[in-house]
């Protein structure tokens, strides 16, 4: 069966995004298969439909690069977690081996899983993160465990991110709330409607579609993801 969709996290791009991707998975697995031309013609009627009323093209853009931004932190942090990790084991290097351990109690502090957090409370950790690498007393332990080049990467990342989450976010909140409703009028019923269907052949014995069901929740589950993290 397909998932049931908290429709009160996602914004008309994401809703827009997720009828698409359900409505390909559905013409690529039944390319011939009659029972659904009416469903999906009403359902790539409504996204279009909805695609004009929000003018979806240039914020869908913007949301693309904030995802790839935090993806960027992401990645670098992961790096500098495991370097770090990698050094606390360097018992031949006290040295070496006592700054990882400065570090690594940072790291601690915010949690090393904090990459997780959704997008504003990850920046608020990671800027304070790098205001205590940046202070006299942690430095030298940058420099002796071989961490600079790291944390400016790290900085470098962050700094990206904070700029074009804030020209998404300016841009969205520019955005005339009306055309959001309607958007979201105008496609989830179709949507609700066109889960509903399948759902349907599916009770009723049509088994080939568990396939079909299984890449359709993946899908939820990462667009419902997602925008819960850019919320």
């Amino acid at each position: 069966m397909i998932k049931t969709v908290y429709y009160s996290y996602l914004n008309p791009e994401s809703l827009i995004t997720l009828a698409y991707e359900s409505l390909k998975i559905i013409k690529t697995n039944h390319p011939k298969d009659m029972v659904f031309a009416k469903s999906t013609t009403r359902l790539a009627d409504a996204i279009k439909e909805a695609e004009l009323a929000v003018g979806k093209t240039s914020k869908e853009n913007l949301t693309d690069e904030v995802y790839q931004a935090d993806a960027n932190r992401d990645t670098t942090f992961i790096g500098f977690k495991n370097h770090i990790a990698a050094g606390l084991r360097r018992h031949r290097n006290p040295v070496y081996q006592k700054a990882c351990e400065k570090i690594n109690n940072i790291i601690e502090k915010y949690g090393s899983n904090v990459y997780k957090l959704p997008y504003p409370e990850q920046s608020t950790a990671f800027n304070s993160l790098l205001n205590e690498f940046n202070t006299q007393e942690i430095k030298p332990y940058l420099e002796a465990s071989n961490s600079v080049e790291w944390i400016n990467e790290l900085a470098l990342d962050q700094q990206d991110f904070d700029t074009i989450f804030l020209k998404r976010n300016t841009e969205k909140a520019a955005d005339n709330s009306i055309t959001d409703k309607e958007a979201l009028k105008v496609l989830k019923p179709e949507l609700n409607n066109f889960y509903t269907l399948i759902n349907a052949f599916y009770i009723n014995g049509k088994t080939e579609l568990e396939t079909t069901i299984n890449e359709i929740n993946s899908t939820i589950d990462r667009i419902m993801n997602s925008a819960k993290r850019s919320n």
